[in-house]
């Protein structure tokens, strides 16, 4: 994981802070998963029981951003095989990795940034309609490969990987399609059959070894969202408690260079010599438990702490 032992305060030179104010750096967290695992829901439910959804956008001490918004603009040909469902959008070669990470580190520097939209029925980035991002606290950044490109990876303080079944990502993904991007039964099916499934066995799977936590049932494991919802308050609340004047470290509780058995740690190794969260350590075994258990271990265990 990332070294965090490094001032989270820092002075905008563009002017998006006024003359003497300091800026915090963003608590960053990536959150990858197959398509229609539940990434963007897990994120919405996140943001619901911080009280941060409904909250106007200039405001919010947390916001999610798609990576879809990093799509790159296609040529002529391209768009031409993306409306008949030839276009494999599940590639790495299909985002911005350049775009993606300059964006990224404008918001670890507390900048303003604006992002466009995606329209899906049309396979094009909406610049009119641009998502503006203000200074946060917490910045969740989802997407199906945002564990993929290294050097955006290594920009996360916390990485999550939302694990769901493959048939019901299939089931959840069909009704989307036609519902809500315009498309057919027959091509839903192809597309996923050609692209989606191939490249999530290939560039998406092989990223969970870099997650952190790891949410088995993605957003119907309510258990593990609790845990990383009072995770993220708890940051809130002492950060709004010291100000900026302290680092990350400090509120995170941030462990240098101890192992924690049994859990992988950034590199996919026994996280000797990384450091880690004590509350990824919680959430590891708890997510084990969950896992293997099938949440009857939690469903008879109501006082069990989430901290």
């Amino acid at each position: 994981m990332q070294d965090l032992k490094q001032p989270d305060s820092l002075r905008l030179p563009n002017g998006d802070a006024s003359a003497g104010e300091e800026v915090k750096s963003p608590f960053l967290i990536g959150v990858a998963g197959g398509t229609a695992s539940g990434k963007s829901t897990v994120c919405k439910k996140i943001m619901e029981q911080l009280g941060q959804a409904e909250m106007d956008h200039t405001q919010r001490q947390v916001v999610a951003i798609s990576q879809d918004s990093f799509y790159r603009e296609l040529t002529p040909a391209e768009k031409a095989k993306a409306q008949k469902g030839l276009f494999n959008f599940d590639h790495p070669d299909a985002f911005n990795e350049e775009l993606m990470f300059a964006t990224l580190q404008n918001i670890l520097k507390g900048h303003k940034v604006e992002i466009p939209s995606y329209d899906y029925r049309t396979n094009s980035l909406d610049f009119e309609n641009m998502l503006v991002i203000y200074p946060a606290d917490v910045v969740l950044f989802e997407g199906i490969l945002v564990f993929y490109f290294p050097k955006i990876r290594d920009l996360f303080h916390m990485k999550l990987f939302v694990d769901t079944d493959s048939d019901t990502r299939l089931a959840r993904r069909v009704p989307r399609d036609i519902n809500e991007r315009g498309r057919d039964l027959d091509a839903v099916l192809t597309q996923y059959m050609t692209f989606v499934k191939p490249a999530f066995e290939e560039f998406c799977s092989p990223t969970k070894k870099f997650a952190d936590v790891i949410i088995p049932r993605g957003a119907d494991n309510t258990v593990a969202i609790d845990l990383i919802v009072q995770h993220i308050r708890d940051f809130l609340n002492n950060r709004s408690r010291h100000g900026s004047t302290g680092n990350m470290a400090l509120y995170m509780n941030l462990e240098l260079n101890a192992p924690v058995a049994g859990f992988a740690g950034p590199d996919g190794d026994d996280g000797s010599g990384n450091g880690t969260y004590n509350a990824i350590r919680r959430f590891s075994t708890l997510c084990k438990e969950l896992n293997m258990q099938g949440n009857f271990f939690f469903a008879t265990n109501k006082n069990l702490p989430h901290h």
